[in-house]
């Protein structure tokens, strides 16, 4: 009797766990996956939470709900499904991986590991130093380059407004003049009936440009030398190379620190690398190891984009088993360096930016007053 009763329970639940299953399926469709984002301060706080309420002893499942009734917008529906997900007996880096455009290979990678050594606490906690350090450098690289944007594009509204709203005024009594203009009024006046005349094709033109450039930069015979005239770019060329550096050790150290594989590791860790040129030397490092080779030898032909120094500490990390470490090392090294250069960046442009706007605007003014001048002296 006792089975009888039983089974048209278990008929109503199968049907159900099954429509749970395919809404779960359908839950995140293509669309959503490319175009959920998430800030940098969002996914820090959202791994920041997740760690301390896993660090007091809250179960998976309880962590992300209480997380999800606290969150809302975009977190909510990601927590919503990872709920979903974990419900269902999944794991949480596979609801992670529903969202690649929010949680990148190293993020989900650190998640699986942590999941099946049972150390997703204490990768979580790595995940969260290593995002804040990231968004350190975001900031730092924004706020150097903050100074001298507003000081050039306020130099150039000037200029313009110069052009357009006061040379009209008075171009007609230079025309009128019965003395030689100089040249580089000559050259003033010409600029303003350009813009007068032609300024909307003007603005297109540039707006085109931009476009342009934005597309020819991503051609993959192109890209490798636009990457290239970046390394070897005054200033810009120093940043950019640090700033690669910081990033594949800082990954690299952490995905070693929390057990992943080293070919595993240098693979993702080729994900985080935005230049070409150190994308290639990152596929070389994996092909190296795969032959039973060291990183160290790996690096030995490329100097200009691997610092002998960060070699030679790489070398001895893979000796004495603590690569790890020296990376981490290296890592906060070359932050460091980052740092330095930021923080001197406005007082090593301040100079050059002062030239560049007094010679702008003191040569529109001059061409201006010269014919003036000539005018008043004549009489």
């Amino acid at each position: 009797m006792a089975q009888k009763k039983s089974e048209p329970v278990m008929t109503k639940k199968i049907p159900e766990l099954k429509s749970v299953v395919e809404s779960a399926s359908t839950k995140v469709n293509l669309w959503t996956k490319l175009n959920t984002r998430l800030s940098l301060k969002e996914k820090l706080l959202f791994t920041k939470y997740l760690a301390i309420l896993l660090r007091s002893g809250m179960a998976i499942d309880e962590a992300v709900e209480v997380l999800q009734n606290q969150s809302k917008g975009v977190l909510k529906k990601i927590l919503n499904v990872l709920q979903t997900y974990i419900k269902l007996g999944d794991t949480l880096a596979t609801g992670l991986k529903q969202f690649p455009q929010v949680f990148d290979s190293v993020f989900v990678s650190l998640i699986e590991v942590g999941e099946a050594s049972g150390t997703l606490k204490e990768n979580l906690e790595h995940l969260a130093v290593q995002m804040e350090k990231e968004r350190e450098l975001r900031q730092k690289i924004i706020s150097a380059a903050l100074y001298p944007s507003i000081v050039i594009i306020s130099a150039l509204s000037i200029a313009l407004g110069i052009v357009v709203f006061v040379l009209p005024n008075i171009l007609g009594i230079f025309e009128s003049m019965k003395i030689e203009i100089p040249l580089s009024t000559k050259i003033l006046l010409w600029v303003t009936g350009l813009i007068m005349n032609h300024g909307k094709e003007m603005v297109l033109g540039l707006i085109v440009l931009i476009i342009a450039f934005s597309f020819i930069k991503k051609v993959s015979f192109i890209k490798p030398i636009f990457h290239k005239i970046i390394l070897i770019f005054p200033i810009v060329g120093p940043l950019a190379k640090k700033l690669s550096l910081a990033r594949i050790s800082r990954v690299l150290s952490l995905l070693l620190e929390s057990g992943v594989p080293i070919d595993t590791a240098i693979d993702i860790s080729t994900s985080v690398v935005k230049n070409v040129h150190y994308k290639k030397l990152c596929f070389k490092i994996k092909e190296s190891v795969a032959q039973g080779s060291t990183i160290a030898a790996a690096l030995k032909d490329s100097p200009s984009l691997i610092p002998i120094m960060a070699q030679h500490m790489i070398d001895v990390g893979e000796q004495t088993g603590t690569l790890d470490e020296m990376l981490d090392y290296l890592s906060d090294f070359y932050e460091k360096e980052i740092d330095e250069i930021t923080k001197n960046l406005a007082l090593t442009l301040e100079p050059l930016l002062l030239l560049f706007i007094g010679g702008l605007v003191g040569g529109i003014v001059l061409s201006i007053l010269t014919p003036i001048y000539e005018v008043v002296g004549s009489f």
